[in-house]
């Protein structure tokens, strides 16, 4: 016989900072109309869309938590057929209220088991078993094997013995009176009565089982060990990770490095498994917390190396004392990046040799409580390297992001990956030929130029020594290859031509590249439509601006964005993208164009997208002539431009300036400080019409991002607010 000592044991397992539920009113159980047996204990029954067998009272237990997922805030929760009734779902956690199921007759051996997650608090969340006309509770079980951490939404088998009550008409009752966000809410599942001890033997050893799966493991550590447990995460969980405090990192964040973000980013972790603190939106952004590594003695010559990726605001890694928990040295993601770097894992190197021989431990600390990328990836931490270790793993690192294939369609992360690891301050000078100084875009008349003379600065390095032969392999222009003649180069034929140049050492070879933008005249900007694929012709104005290869970045080919495949109304290959510039949304910034001498009708225009978009025009000596917006950002109907939505599309602005005919004149393109998606995007600048254009009768047609048809997105003629 089991014994009734064991039998009101109860596990759940919840995710922190998730929504709590509401479900339907409920009623108190009175009547004699019993069933034989719990209807609707395994809440499969949902042909109605309405509870069946159960009633709710007050708002929390909302039929809409009755979800068919497999898994809950990035775990698994172990439901027993094809639906259960999730407090996450169901809506906020602060809904309070009660669910009481039909009265029903209790058979079999008089135990029933249930599965409970969730529920943190003991005191206010809590599943009841009452005979039918009475308050006094018969039986309560709660569920305090949720820590936070561990275990969260795992849906945990409970047994409560009510052999004693054989033949009496029977009514569960579940509260939920807690009003806040600390896993305040319940997960359900397979209410059920046993109908031999065999079935109560077979649910306290799935309890066992779990308890031991999901549950917090031993930590063991050895001090004198030169080494952490567990640095990369390749036992597939946080074993040889301690919880300090929080829910922020926990197992359920320990996913595979080929785990894909934003559909088609890669993280480039090292191994199998990393630590995400988002999970793909799985783990809550605003939960904070800290975990540590095991401790150890730092040995070889003091050096750390691991990888980081987000943590934007208060998120690092810190090296502490293993004695007094002092943080010796902390390191931020400083090469934080939205969204050429957002999530991507970076390596960073740790000189910590002022602490050799000392007992110290690693911790991983969330303290960024939601204001944007408010979590922490984190891989691979490696300890007490010596210098010849750190040489090896800066080179193999290098080349392995080198040979990669791997980018996004969306964004050219690979490429920034590249200039990262290039231009990295290494704690030990890097022994792999990289490029040091850059060649610069150049704008020139149409002609005969020395492009050699451009390559002159340019400098490449292999760790403490300089390389500054750099010469010219090839100029390609129109899709044809030029090998020779750099020196006196025909650039008669007006349009970008492409520079590649670099060298070789010790049997290695760099290679990159720079633009020349040839003008035949000088009625029209540089690069108006950015062609070039880069901001040849255009000077940026703002610090901090994403520099990859040399080479601003900022410019991207793509005709679409996000999952809706929303028009961008590129016009050409390429345009101006905000998001692509490493400026944050609530920064600004600007680039100028080159000098033009208006001609024409002195008409001209640009396309302009997104809530921030403006173009300032300047004669020579900086007087400022005219100020435009962009007007038709309008956050509403989304994903569809054609119901009059319009996020980073850009609309075509016709811009009169006829009264400054022929003076030299300059643009600048600015994001300017506004409130809420404080993007700019621009393209096209056309500063030459024969006669001015008809933009009453223009428009640009674009695939819509809402029904895929074709929409006309129609010029407009832009107001001066200068």
């Amino acid at each position: 016989m089991i014994r009734k000592s064991t039998m009101n044991k109860i596990i759940s397992f919840a995710l922190a900072g998730c929504m709590s539920l509401s479900l339907a009113s409920c009623g108190s159980g009175a009547g004699s109309d019993a069933a034989d047996d719990i209807v609707n204990g395994d809440f499969e029954d949902v042909s109605s869309g309405k509870w069946v067998g159960w009633t709710r009272e007050d708002a929390a237990f909302n039929f809409r938590g009755v979800v068919d997922s497999e898994s809950l805030n990035g775990v698994t929760v172990e439901k027993s057929n094809q639906y259960f009734f999730s407090g996450s779902d169901g809506g906020n956690p602060p809904m309070r209220g009660t669910l009481t199921s039909d009265p029903f007759r209790l058979g079999g051996n008089g135990f029933i088991t249930f599965r409970m997650g969730a529920g943190k608090d003991p005191e206010k969340i809590y599943v009841e078993f009452f005979e039918e006309g009475s308050d006094t509770a018969l039986a309560k079980v709660a569920n305090t094997d949720c820590d936070g951490v561990f275990i969260t939404d795992h849906l945990l088998t409970k047994v409560v013995d009510l052999s004693d009550y054989i033949g009496k008409n029977i009514y569960i009752k579940v509260t939920d009176n807690d009003d806040g966000n600390d896993f305040s809410y319940v997960n359900l599942d397979d209410f059920r009565v046993c109908q031999n001890d065999e079935e109560v033997a077979a649910a306290e050893a799935e309890y066992q089982r779990q308890v031991a799966e999901y549950g917090e493991k031993p930590f063991e550590e050895d001090e004198t060990s030169s080494t952490i447990v567990n640095g990369g995460f390749e036992s597939g969980d946080l074993t040889g990770w301690k919880t300090l405090e929080g829910t922020a990192l926990t197992r359920a964040g320990v996913v595979s490095t080929s785990q894909r973000y934003w559909d088609d980013r890669a993280v480039y972790g090292e191994g199998e498994f990393y630590l995400d603190g988002s999970n793909n939106g799985a783990i809550q952004e605003n939960l904070t917390g800290s975990i540590r590594s095991t401790k150890f003695t730092l040995g070889g010559d003091g050096y750390i190396s691991f990888m980081l990726g987000a943590g934007n605001g208060n998120c690092y890694v810190a090296l502490c004392d293993g004695n007094t928990d002092e943080e010796l040295i902390t390191v931020h993601n400083d090469y934080f990046s939205d969204p050429a770097l957002a999530l991507t894992l970076l390596r960073v190197y740790m000189d910590a040799s002022e602490y050799l021989d000392r007992v110290v431990y690693l911790k991983v600390v969330d303290g960024n409580d939601g204001s944007g990328f408010a979590f922490m990836n984190v891989d691979d931490f490696r300890v007490s390297l010596t210098t010849e270790d750190v040489a090896a793993l800066e080179v193999a690192q290098l080349e392995a992001v080198q040979n990669e294939t791997y980018t996004s369609a969306s964004y050219d992360d690979l490429t920034s990956l590249e200039n990262y690891y290039t231009t990295y301050p290494y704690p030990v000078p890097l022994n792999s030929l990289a490029m040091t100084t850059y060649a610069e875009n150049q704008v020139v008349d149409c002609g005969t130029v020395d492009l050699t003379a451009f390559v002159q600065d340019a400098s490449a390095s292999y760790g403490d020594e300089t390389i500054d032969s750099l010469t010219i392999t090839k100029v390609t222009f129109n899709g044809t290859e030029y090998t020779d003649g750099f020196d006196a180069f025909d650039l008669s034929e007006p349009g970008a031509y492409t520079v590649t140049y670099g060298t070789e050492y010790e049997g290695k070879s760099v290679e990159t590249s720079f633009t020349v933008i040839a003008m035949a005249d000088h009625n029209s900007v540089a690069n108006g439509g950015f062609e070039s694929g880069n901001l040849a012709g255009w000077t940026v104005l703002t610090d901090g601006w994403s520099i990859v290869d040399g080479q601003a970045a900022g410019v991207i080919s793509a005709d679409s964005y996000w999952n809706e495949g929303l028009p961008y109304n590129q016009a050409g290959d390429w345009h101006l993208d905000g998001w692509n510039t490493g400026i944050d949304e609530g920064s600004t910034w600007s680039v100028q164009s080159s000098s033009f001498t208006l001609s024409g009708s002195g008409w001209i225009s640009v396309r302009m997208g997104g809530h921030a978009a403006a173009i300032h025009v300047y004669t020579a000596d900086g007087t400022e002539i005219g100020y435009y917006q962009q007007t038709r950002f309008n956050d509403a109907n989304f994903p569809s431009v054609g119901a009059g939505g319009s996020w980073a599309d850009m609309g075509t602005y016709a811009i009169d300036l006829s009264e400054y005919l022929g003076q030299e004149l300059y643009l600048v393109l600015a994001d300017e400080q506004v409130d809420g998606w404080a993007h700019a995007f621009f393209d096209e600048v056309v500063t030459y019409y024969e006669t001015a254009p008809d933009y009453a009768s223009s428009f640009d047609t674009v695939t819509d991002g809402g029904d895929g048809g074709e929409i006309q997105i129609p010029w407009q003629l832009a107001v001066n607010l200068k």
